[in-house]
């Protein structure tokens, strides 16, 4: 009776724990799927330390929005960072919140600091995983581009945001990697 006990809590124990793993996977995957699109301009990024292993670190032009509700951020603060579209269709950030918006596109970010009315913000998607073949053709490309023709294709879904494709001009980074093989 004892073990059938044990056996039976091992089970349960071991269901939760699969479930747990799985769900996060799927939240992802769920946000890459059926979040709402947003296209990031990147911003350059510091040579020596943009490229690690096997993802290129991004970094953004839009990292600011005014502050919203005369909220008083600190440093390292948890906020939120309601998200609109420029004239060119890029992202911007409309406003920086310590309310979940309603209704509106929003993502989840740290204050880094506020300064005349705008809070200045760290985006949670800073990195682009990418096939280990492409890293050193990749970091260049993008090191070349940033600030000029990068774009990131980020995807929004309840606060969360997942990188989806990364562009050089009108080419997604694979295209463009690839293209450059090929006129070698």
């Amino acid at each position: 009776m004892k073990s059938k006990k044990r056996l039976a809590l091992f089970t349960v124990v071991a269901v939760i724990q699969l479930a747990i793993v799985l769900y996060m996977a799927w939240q992802w995957e769920d946000i890459l799927q059926t979040g709402q699109r947003f296209e990031w301009e990147t911003a350059p990024v510091d040579p020596y330390d943009a490229f690690k292993g096997r993802y290129i670190d991004l970094g953004f032009k839009e990292r600011s929005g005014p502050v919203m509700d005369n909220a008083k951020f600190a440093y390292g603060q948890k906020a939120y960072a309601i998200i609109g579209k420029n004239a060119d269709g890029k992202a911007i950030i409309s406003g920086v919140s310590a309310k979940q918006p309603a209704g509106k596109p929003y993502v989840k970010v740290k204050v880094t600091y506020v300064e005349n009315g705008k809070a200045h913000v760290q985006l949670p998607f800073r990195r682009y995983y990418l096939p280990e073949h492409w890293a050193a053709l990749a970091e260049t490309a993008y090191r070349e581009s940033a600030g000029k023709t990068g774009v990131a294709a980020v995807r929004l879904k309840n606060g969360y945001g997942v990188v989806e494709e990364l562009y050089i001009g009108d080419k997604t980074l694979d295209e463009y990697l690839r293209n450059s093989l090929s006129k070698k």
